[in-house]
């Protein structure tokens, strides 16, 4: 999932995505750190990663066995804890994002009705 190109197409993506939930962004530019987007509006803020798939992702998908080098990269960014931080996860033939809340010990995927009335279609 981290080897290769940054997914430039999908940051742009995510960009857009974010403006339609309200948020304003501004884009990672040390490349040391592990993160593509830094979103904020007056009541939330949040550091975001984006990662691209090309396989349909199973819907008992464990994120831990999945992301591993990307939820450890995120988990250690330099920031203060109480900022959330989130990667976007797409596949290539999916039009939607899955956004995965990370936490110190676990991961949890935004459900149906999430924070900014993001509907999730991939919700059960």
């Amino acid at each position: 999932m981290t080897r290769g190109r940054r997914p430039v197409a999908a940051i742009a993506e995510a960009q857009k995505f974010a403006e339609q939930m309200g948020y304003r962004w501004q884009e990672n530019s040390d490349p040391d750190l592990a993160y593509d987007l830094f979103i904020f509006k007056p009541e939330a803020a949040c550091i975001v990663r984006v990662r691209q798939t090309r396989y349909r992702i199973n819907p008992d998908t464990i994120y831990e066995a999945l992301l591993p080098d990307d939820l450890r990269d995120v988990r250690t960014l330099p920031f203060p804890q109480w900022i959330p931080r989130e990667i976007w996860l797409r596949t290539q033939h999916e039009r939607a994002w899955r956004r995965l809340r990370v936490h110190e010990l676990s991961v949890g995927e935004l459900e149906w009705w999430g924070p900014d009335n993001y509907t999730n279609p991939h919700a059960r």
